[in-house]
């Protein structure tokens, strides 16, 4: 039986993290949408192959033919929208970042357990078998003991009309928050455990958000972790890692789109290897992975204290760059 998806939310982002993945796997079916713009909803729905349009967020997660809930709303609804509908008896694979800070999180979480079922972040490069090898050459120590990892995530972000959420406070605005929870993922994968922030530097827009972020964390082991994101308007393009051991080092260009083009190589012993990367798109390995993980029960990825360990993080950066303030907007 195919997994039937409810998506809150017409966001952007949608299309490419569920629409066109749901056409390449098997066994899902776009069952409804919802949004705060019901014309925006309903013209969305008929040009990407919803089924139906629901009044509401409300009306969606209490049908009783939704399996799974992608939650695509602004940040700072995440987590009263997945609480709802994980009280409601759905799944929810909930956009990144998860929450505006941990105390939210952790209540999703409790919800989650409370409710038998199942919560995921939709940090989809984790999925992509490119980023797989990267962790498996790391575990298996190809490289030796890991020294350093150094990470980049840029791209212009323009605010248009003063009203993108990227930019705005109160939504759960900033570079690190959209951007930088990508590298921060990535530097948790490999490494494990929960760093020390060495130290975090923004550089605000004049709304108050951090339009970039730079990033030193040191883990347990000694490994340090650089990096960064910025959002500001003309800037190029980055979506790199570079992880550098005791033995080698690997690079990933563009870690985030590789079915636009990535490239992945191997250095030890002064030879590179340059390993052959999929140009199937990261968000069908996620959506594949998911919905095979509720059919299975299978653990994923991108739940349970992974989510834990990434949201503490970036509250800790926020805090130590002095935008604690940020994380504190929630939706009541």
């Amino acid at each position: 039986m195919a997994v039937r998806l409810g998506c809150l939310g017409a966001a952007k982002i949608t299309p490419p993290a569920l629409v066109w993945p749901s056409r390449v796997c098997g066994g899902v079916k776009l069952q409804a949408i919802a949004a705060r713009d019901g014309t925006r909803a309903a013209e969305f729905a008929r040009y990407h192959g919803f089924a139906r349009t629901e009044a509401d967020c409300a009306a969606l997660i209490a049908a009783n033919d939704i399996d799974l809930v992608y939650n695509a709303l602004p940040i700072n609804l995440h987590s009263l929208w997945s609480i709802r509908a994980l009280e409601a008896g759905k799944d929810v694979l909930c956009e990144k970042p998860f929450a505006m800070n941990l105390s939210e999180a952790e209540a999703v979480l409790d919800a989650a357990k409370r409710s038998g079922r199942r919560v995921i972040e939709a940090f989809h490069t984790r999925y992509h078998p490119g980023f797989r090898q990267v962790v498996e050459w790391v575990w298996s120590g190809v490289i030796g003991e890991v020294r350093s990892i150094k990470s980049r995530f840029d791209i212009g972000v323009p605010n248009s009309g003063g009203t993108d959420i990227r930019h705005l406070p109160e939504t759960g605005g900033g570079a690190m928050m959209d951007l930088g929870c990508y590298p921060l993922s990535w530097s948790l994968a490999l490494l494990g455990g929960t760093p020390k922030v060495r130290e975090a530097q923004a550089t605000l827009t004049a709304a108050g958000v951090d339009e970039s972020m730079v990033v030193a964390l040191e883990f347990a082991s000694g490994a340090v972790a650089e990096l960064g994101a910025s959002m500001a308007v003309g800037r190029p393009f980055v979506a790199d890692l570079s992880v550098t051991g005791t033995a080698g080092e690997i690079v990933f260009k563009n870690v985030i789109a590789p079915h636009h083009g990535a490239r992945l190589s191997l250095t030890r012993e002064g030879k590179t290897t340059v390993i052959p990367v999929s140009r199937l798109a990261t968000y069908a390995y996620q959506l594949d992975a998911v919905v095979s993980a509720l059919g299975s029960g299978e653990p994923l990825l991108t739940e349970g204290d992974a989510i834990l360990r990434q949201q503490r993080t970036l509250d800790a950066i926020y805090g130590a760059a002095g935008l604690m303030r940020l994380r504190e907007f929630s939706a009541k």
